[in-house]
């Protein structure tokens, strides 16, 4: 039985029902001492795609970055870009979907983060309707807070 507000999990995500856009609803950190947090601040943005052909990209973050002086994004500084790139993840890749399990796989290609290029990384995903809860690897903190991220996304109509 499910809680209110609780995400139907399908019995199996299939790799039709995630093909599409998705904008970005909420993007929060759920630490294992029960604790949560805004990953990206109150006002995360962002975008996930999945092509039919196995393709995902992912772009989100927060949206109220301070603006950069420079006029062209090669001649930023040093600080503003770890500054601008502290609050934002972007990757892309290829998936693999286990209808089985409701899992996907990004194997991601190119990232923000290089360390996750060459890695691969599980979502586990909860539909209901055009809205999608995807929770993500468990990670940690510079400081050791061991937490995972839940991440809802809301498909793009025209």
């Amino acid at each position: 039985m499910l809680n209110k507000g609780e995400p139907r999990v399908d019995p199996g995500i299939t790799h039709d029902a995630i093909v599409g856009s998705w904008r970005l609803l909420s993007a929060v950190q759920h630490f294992d001492d029960g604790t949560k947090a805004a990953e990206f601040g109150p006002n995360a943005s962002g975008y996930l795609c999945y092509t039919a052909e196995g393709t995902v990209s992912a772009v989100l973050g927060a949206s109220d970055r301070p603006q950069i002086a420079a006029l062209d994004p090669q001649d930023a500084t040093p600080a503003e870009y770890a500054s601008s790139a502290r609050a934002f993840v972007a990757y892309a890749g290829t998936y693999v979907v286990n209808d089985e399990t409701s899992e996907v796989i990004h194997n991601i290609e190119i990232s923000l983060y290089p360390n996750w290029q060459a890695h691969s990384q599980l979502r586990v995903v909860k539909m209901d309707g055009d809205t999608v809860t995807i929770v993500a690897s468990p990670r940690v903190t510079a400081t050791g807070r061991a937490f995972h991220s839940e991440l809802r996304w809301r498909r793009v109509s025209r």
